[in-house]
C-alpha cells in the first residue's frame, strides 16, 4: 500500500510538472498567493498543494475507470438477456401486474405486454361490493366500442374490479371468437358473429354471474398483431388454467411458431458511471480550491482581531525599553511555547490552533536571523499579512529604523487604541451578520407557531 502511495504521489508530481500547474498563470493567481501566506511563505507549498489535488482526481479516475471497466464487461460476457421459463406472481393483495417481455418467434422478436393475476385465496367478500363490481362491469366492458352491438376492437375484459377486492372470470361462446383479455381473436364474418359473453364475479366464496352478447365484426390487423394477440392469448389461458400456482408458465408456441422467451436486457451502467466519475473528478479539483480561499478568508479576519494585541504587546514591550527587533523576537518566543505547551496538553498531531500573525513574526525573525536587513524585513512583515493596518505597521516600523523617527512608543499606544475600537465595530459586524442568517429561520418558526395557533381556531367555527 506504501509503494502503491509513493508511485502515485511520484505521477502526480510528474503530471504538475508537465502541465506546469504550479506555475502563476492567468486565473490561479489569486489562489498561489493565498497558499503561500497560509504555509507561511513556504516555497513548496503550492506544488504540494497540487500534488496532492492531482492525487485525489488520479484516485477517483482510476477508481471510475476500473468499476466501469467490470461494469463493461461483465454486461457483455454475462450477455444482456437470457432465456425465461416463468414469471414470478405476486401474492395475494398485490393485485394484478403487467409484464413487458421480448418473445423471440423463430428468428424474429417481439415486445409483448402480459398481464399475471395474483395468486388467489378464500376471503370474506361483502354483497354489496357484488353489486357496484356489476355496475361498473358494464361501464367498462365495451371498451373503445360505442356499444356491443358493433364490436370491432377489443373489449375490457377485466381481471379484478372495486380494487381487487372482486375477482372476474370470463367464457364466451362460441370459443374463439374474443379471447380472455378480451381481444379479437378470430371474426371472420362479415356481417359480425354473436358471442354470448359471461361473466363470473367472485367475492368471498359468493358468485354472480353477468351475462350479455356482443355483435364482433372482423378489426383491420396486420398479421403482426394477429401474431401478437395470438401470443397473449396463449399466456392468458396457461395463465389460467395454473392460477394457483406461484409462477406462471410460459406457452412455448403459438400459432404454429415457437416461442422462446427471454428476459428485458438491462442497461449497461457503464457510461453512467464514467459519466459520474468525471463529474466527481470535476467537482473535487473545483472545491480543493474553495477550500483555500475559505481559509484565506479565515486569515484576513483572524489578522485583523489580532492586530490590537499585537499593538498592546509591541507597545509594552517597546515601553519598557526594549527595541523592535528584541520584542519581534520576544514575541516569536512567547508564542512557540505557547504552541510546544498547547500541542502537549491537547495530545493531537494537529497540534496548538494557529494564528497567523505570530506565525509571521516567527517568519520575521527567521528573516533577520539569516541576513535580511531590519528595516526590510518590518516591510515584508507588513506585505505577506496583506493588510492595510499591517502595510501601515511595517512602514513604521522601517522608517523608524532608517530616519530614527521619536515618539514611537506614543504612536503604537493610539494605534493599539484605535484598532481596539476598530475590533469592536468588526464583532459587531460578525453578530449582525450572524443575525440576518438567523432571520430566515425565525420567520420559518414564526410561520410554525402561527399556523398551529390559528388553524385550530379557523376549524372550531
Amino acid at each position: 500500500m506504501e509503494k502503491l502511495r509513493e508511485g502515485m504521489e511520484h505521477l502526480s508530481a510528474f503530471l504538475v510538472e508537465k502541465l506546469h500547474l504550479d506555475q502563476p498563470v492567468k486565473g490561479q493567481r489569486e489562489i498561489h498567493e493565498e497558499l503561500k501566506v497560509l504555509s507561511a511563505g513556504s516555497r513548496t507549498a503550492v506544488k504540494e498543494y497540487y500534488i496532492r489535488k492531482m492525487m485525489r482526481i488520479l484516485i477517483i479516475l482510476g477508481a471510475g475507470f476500473v468499476l466501469s471497466g467490470i461494469c463493461f464487461f461483465a454486461f457483455y460476457v454475462g450477455g444482456g438477456s437470457t432465456e425465461l421459463n416463468s414469471v414470478l406472481r405476486p401474492d395475494h393483495g398485490e393485485g394484478d401486474r403487467t409484464e413487458s417481455l421480448t418473445v423471440q418467434v423463430e428468428d424474429e422478436v417481439q415486445e409483448v405486454k402480459i398481464t399475471v393475476q395474483e395468486r388467489k385465496y378464500t376471503d370474506e367478500e361483502k354483497q354489496q361490493i357484488l353489486s357496484r363490481a356489476l355496475k361498473e362491469l358494464e361501464e367498462l366492458l365495451p371498451g373503445q366500442n360505442e356499444s356491443l352491438d358493433y364490436v370491432q376492437s377489443s373489449l375490457a375484459f377485466a381481471d379484478s374490479l372495486q380494487d381487487g377486492a372482486v375477482s372476474v372470470s370470463w367464457t364466451t361462446d362460441p370459443y374463439g371468437v374474443i379471447g380472455m383479455d378480451g381481444s379479437i381473436v378470430s371474426a371472420e364474418a362479415e356481417e359480425g358473429t354473436l358471442v354470448e359473453i359471461q361473466a363470473t364475479l367472485n367475492c368471498d366464496n359468493l358468485e354472480a354471474t353477468y351475462c350479455t352478447f356482443a355483435n364482433v365484426f372482423p378489426p383491420d390487423r396486420t398479421d403482426e398483431e394477429r401474431l401478437l394477440e395470438e401470443i397473449q392469448e396463449q399466456v392468458a389461458l396457461a395463465d389460467e388454467e395454473n392460477c394457483y400456482e406461484s409462477e406462471l408458465i410460459l406457452p412455448t408456441s403459438a400459432a404454429g411458431k415457437e416461442l422462446t422467451w427471454l428476459t428485458e436486457e438491462s442497461a449497461n451502467p457503464f457510461l453512467s458511471i464514467l459519466a459520474m466519475t468525471l463529474i466527481l473528478a470535476i467537482c473535487v479539483y473545483l472545491q480543493m480550491d474553495e477550500q483555500i480561499h475559505t481559509k484565506a478568508e479565515e486569515r484576513k479576519k483572524q489578522l485583523l482581531l489580532d492586530y490590537p494585541d499585537l499593538m498592546w504587546k509591541m507597545t509594552m514591550l517597546l515601553g519598557a525599553g526594549m527595541s523592535i527587533r528584541g520584542a519581534f523576537v520576544r514575541i516569536s518566543e512567547e508564542y512557540q511555547r505557547k504552541q510546544k505547551a498547547d500541542t502537549r496538553a491537547e495530545k493531537k498531531k494537529t497540534g496548538a490552533p494557529v494564528r497567523y500573525v505570530y506565525e509571521e513574526v516567527v517568519r520575521t525573525c527567521i528573516e533577520m536571523q539569516s541576513g535580511v536587513g531590519e528595516a526590510q524585513a518590518y516591510e515584508r512583515f507588513g506585505k505577506r499579512c496583506q493588510l492595510p493596518e499591517y502595510i501601515r505597521l511595517g512602514s513604521v516600523l522601517s522608517q523608524n529604523l532608517r530616519k530614527g523617527a521619536k515618539g514611537l512608543t506614543a504612536l503604537l499606544e493610539t494605534e493599539a487604541e484605535s484598532s481596539l475600537n476598530e475590533r469592536k465595530n468588526h464583532a459587531r459586524k460578525i453578530g449582525e451578520q450572524a443575525g440576518t442568517k438567523l432571520l430566515l429561520p425565525m420567520i420559518l418558526m414564526l410561520g410554525i407557531v402561527l399556523t398551529v395557533l390559528m388553524v385550530p381556531a379557523f376549524l372550531s367555527f
